[in-house]
């Protein structure tokens, strides 16, 4: 049977969601326009979503074809 992922707790009120930031830039929830919660707590938010997009695609682009490593 596979398993499933942990849920997050609720967040009881709008104090919890005012402390809500990117574990990546610290950016808080008032000046970002989304941010993604994983599975472990951290958030990262849309700038650094959009970076981290654009680090694997240079990444890839630049891998030769066929390579596995």
């Amino acid at each position: 049977m596979p398993q499933t992922a942990p849920r997050a707790a609720a967040l009881p009120d709008s104090v919890e969601w005012s402390r809500l930031h990117c574990s990546f830039c610290g950016r808080d929830n008032d000046h970002v326009r989304f941010l993604v919660a994983g599975v472990a707590g951290g958030k990262i938010c849309d700038a650094c979503c959009v970076k981290a997009l654009l680090i694997f695609v240079k990444a890839w682009l630049q891998r030769p074809f066929g390579s596995q490593t």
